[in-house]
């Protein structure tokens, strides 16, 4: 067997190993919604695309999410435009490029200006906590039901549901979020439940 073989039948061993597949599930029931937003450790890492009126980008993301607590990496294309939030019940630290970091504490009213300002695009980072799990933030009020809802200015869909180990029902692959002109999808390529 040639050298090249080998190194194609390690790329292609390597690459089996970093995306296990997902498997298809149904649509999670209503009554898992609780159980769902109740996760409290989980991590995902995928794709996101984003479109606005002036602009349109795609990026890889990594979400640890551990209790109250989170760190949400995201980073373009041969980690151009990399950026790093930090996420606490009293304060959000951004830290993008060469810009000095910039802590928002609560309520987080100043929250979605930087990180317009930080990122490119509005991030509704407080509810896409449970966005991403397919079901609506605690509060406030969401109208419809997941998966499809409206919540905060944002038209929520997740779709594409896979069975993950550990999760109390089916988790989304897929999420769109729409606000005005504002489009943001999400595509989940690998997700972990539970105490890492």
């Amino acid at each position: 067997m040639t050298r090249g073989w080998l190194v194609l039948l390690a790329l292609v061993a390597l690459g089996a190993c970093s995306h296990a597949p997902v498997r298809q599930a149904p649509m999670p029931a209503p009554a898992d919604a609780i159980a769902l937003a109740a996760i409290e450790y989980w991590q995902a890492s995928g794709r996101i695309a984003v479109r606005t009126a002036q602009d349109g980008f795609s990026a890889h993301f990594d979400w640890r999410q551990a209790g109250a607590r989170a760190e949400l990496g995201v980073r373009g294309p041969f980690g151009a435009g990399a950026a790093r939030l930090s996420v606490g019940p009293d304060s959000v630290r951004i830290e993008s490029g060469n810009e000095p970091p910039m802590e928002v504490s609560a309520p987080f009213e100043a929250l979605e200006p930087q990180l317009v300002a930080r990122l490119g695009f509005p991030l509704p980072l407080t509810s896409l906590r449970y966005w991403i799990l397919g079901v609506p933030a605690p509060s406030p009020a969401s109208v419809g039901d997941a998966p499809a809802f409206d919540q905060a200015g944002w038209h929520v869909v997740a779709s594409q549901f896979a069975a993950v180990d550990q999760a109390p029902g089916s988790l989304p692959a897929r999420l769109e979020l729409t606000r005005g002109a504002t489009r943001i999808r999400v595509i989940v390529d690998r997700w972990r439940v539970g105490v890492p």
